[in-house]
């Protein structure tokens, strides 16, 4: 591309030399034929050559003044690119160019930058998120790791309490470590917009494996499960489709309460798979329901059950990476539907 580019460039250049010289040898030719018309090269015999370099100096004089005009012209979008590189070096990433220049090759150039730019805008409010809300995500639980290292340094304390202490340090590292995980994960999947591979499964297997990963969590709750599950073949990203299954369910058990239902069912067509998570646990408002897949947002129930809000933001990259969406309705004390539906390729 760059080579087809550069080849093209330098044939606009080639031609813009071109007829410069064209035009500055009819000009001369012109003055010549004038002035002999005029019986002008015959008068100074002193000098037969002083009309000839007057005609070759105003014939020079308007091939300069010609090619400035023309050279200024087909130079100033590569200046209006080079000043708007200059105030990206400098963090401004809000410039953008626009893409009605004449010269094909040129456009695709102010195109190239205008996709540049926005590709570093994305990353540095990606870097001003992580630093905002990061930081606040992790002030919780070293906190907590940091008050119990101070417990423990009480010599009197009993052997029941160090290992109370010992534990709620334990669940606080492992906080730390889920959140470190989701945001590298959702930092890449940001990122990434084509290569993903693909690959035919199950889709019903998946989501068993799942809830049976799970298990340990929903078992101790005497969660009811009802599943529809018929076998269904898809082809995606099976890694990253199981986080999405894993976090759908997950939340569901999580924001649940004891002796409740989380039903899922799986349907297909010719066209797409359509995945429906539901549980009769605490709901949410509409206004949580608003947000719920942005980033780091966290309502009331995500709080105490130690959430950090990024498993739907995940959810819903993964999701788009497929080119299929997920919608959530919920109501308060009613509990959760959570519908993805992916298309088939």
């Amino acid at each position: 591309m760059r080579k087809k580019l550069h080849s093209q460039l330098w044939i606009y250049f080639t031609f813009f030399i071109f007829f410069t010289i064209l035009f500055v040898l009819i000009v001369f030719i012109l003055l010549i034929f004038l002035l002999r018309k005029y019986n002008l090269l015959a008068n100074n015999h002193n000098d037969p050559l002083f009309p000839m370099v007057v005609v070759m100096l105003i014939s020079l004089l308007i091939g300069v003044a010609l090619s400035g005009f023309i050279g200024r012209k087909i130079l100033q979008p590569i200046g209006n690119l080079r000043e708007a590189m200059g105030q990206v070096a400098k963090g401004d990433f809000s410039i953008q160019l626009t893409e009605n220049q004449k010269i094909k090759d040129v456009n695709q150039l102010y195109h190239d930058f205008n996709v540049m730019v926005k590709e570093l805008r994305s990353i540095e409010s990606m870097r001003h998120d992580f630093v905002s809300n990061v930081s606040h995500e992790f002030k919780t639980p070293i906190a907590t790791i940091k008050g119990y290292v101070q417990l423990l340094q009480d010599e009197e304390l009993s052997t029941m309490d160090r290992e109370t202490y010992l534990h709620r340090m334990l669940d606080g590292a492992n906080q730390l470590s889920y959140l470190t995980d989701n945001i590298l994960r959702l930092t890449k999947l940001e990122n990434q917009e084509i290569g993903l591979d693909y690959q035919s499964f199950r889709l019903d297997e998946q989501i068993r494996e799942v809830i049976l990963f799970l298990q340990p969590k929903w078992e101790p709750l005497n969660i009811e499960l009802d599943l529809d599950l018929p076998k269904v073949y898809y082809k995606g990203n099976e890694e990253l489709l199981y986080h999405v299954w894993l976090n759908i369910v997950e939340n569901g058990i999580k924001y649940n309460q004891e002796n409740g239902k989380i039903s899922v069912e799986v349907s297909s067509s010719r066209n797409q798979v359509s995945v429906s998570i539901s549980d009769n646990g605490l709901g949410m408002s509409e206004k949580t329901v608003q947000h719920a897949f942005d980033k780091f947002y966290q309502n009331d129930h995500s709080r105490k059950a130690k959430g950090n809000g990024l498993g739907l933001s995940l959810v819903k990259r993964i999701i788009n990476l497929h080119d299929g969406e997920v919608n959530i309705k919920s109501k308060l004390d009613q509990g959760s539907t959570v519908t993805v539906v992916l298309p088939i390729k």
